[in-house]
């Protein structure tokens, strides 16, 4: 039997401004080529700015360490806000350190190639956490899904709140703001730990990139208000992201996402926001709670800090009978994946003890037209593609759409 919440989350209309999740396919095996110090060993995921490697970094004789290695596209190259951007990201993420916010090692240039060198997370991204609970009634249906949801969230706060604190060499506040908190950029590791990752167009008072006015940056339903139209942001609005994916992986349903953006933008502006507890009954009142003051409208009236939103989640969590620690975690991510940290361990023994000659070890993807296996990305020296024209259409079209949306919601109000 079909199970209507299952359905609700698989015919949302995909967002096209979504990364596809690192372990959304096997991974491509590279061809043989070095960045820098590094030996790329297989592609992990491919987006709109950059790519992901599994890669070895060789150093003095004996030493090497494995690490995921993002490079910017090499269209990308010569294009100064891309340029800005990635390694403004590298420069934000390098300097928290925190057991809940993926670390950045290294990040340069090397003969014409950006890089950001982070530690190789050996788990999956929650988005895919939550789809493989969809896809299993058991797992639906656990008197435990609430706490561990919790749980999970709870150590996210913690690594937002490590991002946010962050101070420069006079102790003066960076104001760092994530500004796209979603279950993509959660990460979930195979020893129970939550991680925060892709600070790429996160905020920051020291950011050598700065958005232009009117500009939106983010993923429409996990914006808040205050960031959708474009106004002042600040830590809060992490907040209310992390109450709209708490609110979906209690619910198993969509909270703001529609059939287009004019519409997701509409329904973040103005739409009912119903207590988690009225879809699925088995949520606490507690977490009704919480949830709820994460997604209020008015920034004023929401947690003030992701480590204020953590406590109450860690106070809730320590009222219930059954204990739900990184342990607990760690044992559910099992269930969920029975042979998934095995793989990703075969995955990094490969990358550690091959050579890059040796290629033709592991199967591949069909060849293309020409002749390579997967996806590959030529070198950057003389081969450059062009790169990708202005979009002011699309600049037109965003501000169209706000100001009809704003219209919109005023005329409600003026009705009342």
């Amino acid at each position: 039997m079909e199970d209507s919440s299952a359905k609700d989350m698989e015919s949302a209309r995909p967002n096209p401004r979504r990364k596809p999740p690192a372990d959304s396919g096997i991974p491509v095996r590279a061809a043989p080529e070095r960045i820098g110090r590094y030996q790329l060993c297989f592609e992990l995921a491919s987006g709109g700015m950059a790519s992901v490697y599994l890669a070895r970094a060789e150093g003095a004789p004996g030493f090497e360490k494995l690490v995921a290695l993002k490079r910017i596209h090499p269209h990308l190259a010569d294009e100064k806000d891309y340029v800005e951007m990635f390694l403004d990201e590298a420069r934000i993420a390098s300097r928290i350190t925190h057991a809940n916010v993926c670390s950045v090692f290294d990040f340069g240039e090397a003969a014409g190639e950006y890089f950001i060198a982070m530690e190789y997370l050996v788990g999956e991204p929650l988005s895919r956490v939550h789809r493989r609970v969809l896809a299993h009634a058991d797992q639906r249906s656990s008197p435990l899904l609430a706490a561990r949801m919790a749980r999970v969230i709870a150590q996210a706060c913690e690594g937002l709140h490590a991002a946010h604190e962050l101070q420069d060499a006079d102790g003066e506040s960076l104001h760092v703001v994530h500004r796209d908190v979603s279950a993509e950029n959660l990460f979930v590791t195979y020893d129970g730990a939550t991680q925060v990752v892709d600070f790429g167009i996160a905020h920051a008072r020291q950011r050598v990139h700065h958005t232009e006015a009117g500009q939106v940056k983010g993923t429409f339903p996990y914006m808040a208000p205050e960031q959708m139209t474009a106004a002042v942001v600040d830590r809060r609005v992490d907040i209310w992201a992390l109450g709209a994916v708490l609110w979906e992986l209690l619910t198993l349903r969509r909270l703001f996402l529609r059939d287009t953006d004019v519409n997701t933008m509409y329904a973040v502006l103005s739409g009912e926001i119903r207590p988690p507890s009225d879809y699925r009954s088995e949520v606490p009142a507690e977490l009704d709670e919480i949830v709820l003051k994460a997604l209020q409208r008015d920034p004023t009236e929401r947690w003030q800090s992701a480590r204020e939103m953590g406590t109450a989640l860690r106070r809730f969590l320590a009222n219930q009978e059954e204990l739900v620690g990184p342990a607990e975690i760690a044992d559910w991510m099992e269930e969920l994946f029975p042979n998934g940290e095995s793989r990703k361990r075969q995955l990094m023994e490969i990358a550690r003890t091959s050579d890059a000659s040796i290629a033709s070890d592991l199967p591949h993807r069909p060849r293309d037209k020409s002749g390579r296996r997967g996806i590959h990305i030529p070198p950057t020296a003389g081969r450059r593609l062009p790169a990708p024209p202005p979009l002011p259409a699309s600049l037109l079209v965003m501000v169209i759409g706000v100001a009809t949306v704003l219209t919109v919601v005023a005329l409600d109000w003026l009705r009342q």
